[in-house]
């Protein structure tokens, strides 16, 4: 395939716009509401997986492209981000990653990410602990890169994240908004916090955050990594 794969995540009814593909993150066999984008990635991962089993086996198989861009419905990259590892332009906040957290969502959340990182990739935890202790975060989970690429990222994010949910011990929505409503320490009183469960809920996504920052600022020691200011739209493109 010439033409380098487009993606945008949503869960909103919307048009494809020109030279996008739209991937669906209510369709995804692991429940957006928990996962957010990344439930849209877990498709386009078992869609590349298949692609590679088919052409093992010599069947029929349309090439799958070199390059995938990962947008979301409210944000995405400038087309002139071509063909390089790109990522968001990293955020610069006040205080330190863990101290940002601990003043917007529960802290005890990114102890368990870090257990869970210790499980899973316990070679990272020192670089964890030096990223949650400065002040800088790629944000949105979202990039450009090679399918390659883009797999390990995936799997990375997935097994980490998977490892969170279970140690929470939540296997559905219900289950862990419900965990979100009895637990001390979603709805601490502080000022501009947001205490809805229903945002509280999104740990998967806070936390996908931070370690998506983790993994690039990994990747940028072994190959170039961009980084590219963000569009931002609230509707379709």
């Amino acid at each position: 395939m010439d033409t380098d794969l487009k993606i945008i995540f949503t869960h909103k009814d919307m048009g494809c716009p020109v030279g996008y593909e739209i991937i669906d993150n209510r369709k995804s066999d692991i429940d957006h509401r928990i996962w957010s984008e990344i439930a849209g990635m877990k498709i386009l991962y078992d869609r590349i997986k298949k692609f590679e089993e088919d052409k093992a086996k010599n069947k029929t198989a349309e090439d799958f492209s070199e390059w995938i861009y990962l947008n979301h419905y409210r944000r995405h990259f400038d087309k002139d981000c071509f063909r390089r590892i790109y990522v968001p332009q990293p955020i610069v906040i006040n205080g330190t990653l863990a101290q940002q957290y601990g003043a917007c969502h529960n802290i005890k959340d990114l102890s368990i990410c870090g257990q869970a990182l210790k499980d899973t990739f316990p070679q990272l935890v020192p670089q964890f602990e030096q990223v949650l202790n400065s002040n800088i975060i790629i944000p949105y989970i979202i990039g450009i890169m090679p399918v390659g690429q883009f797999k390990d990222y995936f799997e990375f994010l997935y097994k980490v994240l998977s490892n969170v949910l279970e140690k929470i011990g939540c296997k559905t929505y219900e289950e862990l908004l419900e965990h979100v409503k009895n637990t001390e320490g979603y709805n601490v009183k502080m000022e501009n916090r947001d205490n809805r469960p229903e945002y509280q809920v999104r740990i998967v996504s806070f936390l996908a955050e931070r370690l998506s920052t983790l993994y690039w600022l990994q990747c940028s020691k072994q190959v170039p990594v961009f980084p590219a200011t963000i569009i931002k739209s609230e509707g379709a493109f």
